[in-house]
């Protein structure tokens, strides 16, 4: 009998009715004899919500009553799909992160997964039951609510894949698998039918939203498929475990908004600045110009505190004068290799960006090559990039007949 954890999203859980047709889908693959363990998100916007009502009652942004209130909206989820199982004459089981075993670090609102203790998870198993856990949560030593943060769910079924030892984690999302690009900004995206688990990790890191890395590094580490699809028809997903290559050059195209551009001058000491800003935080690489004069991308939030940092150490970093532009963005090609990067990287360094007017190249990954371009042009410097290598498959596909 296979075993298998599925993760249904907030998308897929929005109303009522959405969770009677989850409920079916469930059932109907119980029936091909699957042990499953359920991991679910709060319903919608439920979470933003609740944060809302947060804000309408007090200014304090406590760790810990926040994430005791955020933690609710992922167990109304596994309370309401345990029940409509049950409605339709399944044995099912409705489980907080806490009773499924999810221990975390003692962290409030970006907690890491510790530890898992699945005796509980195996107990109702063995008695035949569809066990539904909330995700995006957990409980840390001194018994206190910790939620994982953006994309905990995804990390929680994939944690929960990984000691289970299940067969293998379907993400059941809005989506029908992992892209070439967005399809919601990118045209002629293409679905990949199947990728290698350090490949879907880097288009995570760097702005592709299908999973979260921290799922992806907890799949990769313990060999457990992952599987993206979508919860709204049967059609064939993506699916991601270990491949000797890629089945293409270039494996696809992302952007990243929200960033600002660090201008620095002087003697600089470049290593010095890259390690000491590693330290800091938003760090995500470095546009080196000239031995005089180099910028780095930062996260908008973390402008302020690197800022401080810069002008702290400027003697020892060397830095005459630091100029800092918002609104910038970064765009991503992801190679299938190095051996790619290498041989096409040259290529993308001589092409212009008609859409994105100034351009820099941007180190940040041994697989990707990245450039900055101001916000407002992310989306057509993307499209650009796409059609381009979409033409380069299409000519060696020619050149193949």
């Amino acid at each position: 009998m296979a075993r298998v954890v599925q993760k249904y999203g907030g998308t897929s859980l929005q109303t009522t009715e959405r969770i009677r047709l989850i409920a079916d889908r469930v059932i109907r693959d119980q029936e091909q004899s699957s042990e499953l363990v359920i991991v679910v998100s709060a319903m919608g916007e439920s979470t933003n919500q609740l944060v809302k009502l947060s804000g309408e009652v007090s200014s304090c942004t406590s760790g810990r009553e926040t994430d005791l209130l955020l933690s609710a909206g992922e167990q109304i989820s596994s309370a309401l799909l345990a029940l409509a199982i049950q409605e339709r004459g399944r044995e099912a089981v409705a489980l907080t992160g806490v009773q499924a075993g999810i221990e975390t670090e003692d962290i409030h609102g970006d907690a890491r997964i510790t530890a898992v203790h699945t005796a509980k998870i195996e107990k109702e198993l063995d008695a035949g039951k569809i066990v539904v856990v909330a995700g995006f949560q957990g409980c840390a030593g001194n018994q206190e609510i910790c939620t994982l943060g953006r994309g905990g769910s995804d990390t929680t079924a994939a944690a929960l894949a990984a000691e289970l030892r299940a067969d293998r984690c379907e993400i059941f999302t809005d989506v029908d698998g992992v892209y070439s690009a967005d399809p919601r900004y990118i045209s002629g995206a293409k679905k990949h039918t199947s990728l290698d688990y350090n490949h879907l990790l880097t288009l995570a890191d760097l702005g592709a939203e299908v999973v979260h890395p921290r799922a992806v590094v907890h799949a990769k580490e313990h060999q457990i498929p992952l599987v993206v699809r979508s919860s709204f028809h049967d059609q064939e997903g993506t699916n991601i475990q270990h491949y000797d290559r890629a089945a293409s050059p270039v494996v696809g195209v992302t952007f990243q908004n929200g960033f600002s551009r660090i201008q620095v001058s002087g003697e600089i000491e470049e290593k010095e600045i890259l390690e000491g800003l590693t330290d800091a935080g938003g760090l995500l690489g470095k546009v080196q110009l000239s031995q005089r004069h180099a910028s780095i991308m930062i996260k908008d939030e973390y402008v302020q505190e690197i800022s401080l940092l810069l002008n702290k150490r400027r003697n020892a970093f060397g830095i005459h004068s630091i100029h800092h532009t918002e609104g910038m963005a970064a765009v991503h090609v992801v190679f299938g290799s190095r051996d790619e990067k290498r041989r096409l990287a040259p290529l993308l360094n001589e092409k212009q960006l008609v859409s994105s007017g100034d351009v820099y190249a941007l180190e940040c990954h041994p697989l990707v090559w990245s450039a900055v371009v101001p916000e407002e042009h992310a989306v057509g410097a993307a499209q650009e990039l796409h059609d381009w290598f979409m033409e380069m498959e299409s000519k060696k596909a020619s050149i193949a007949l």
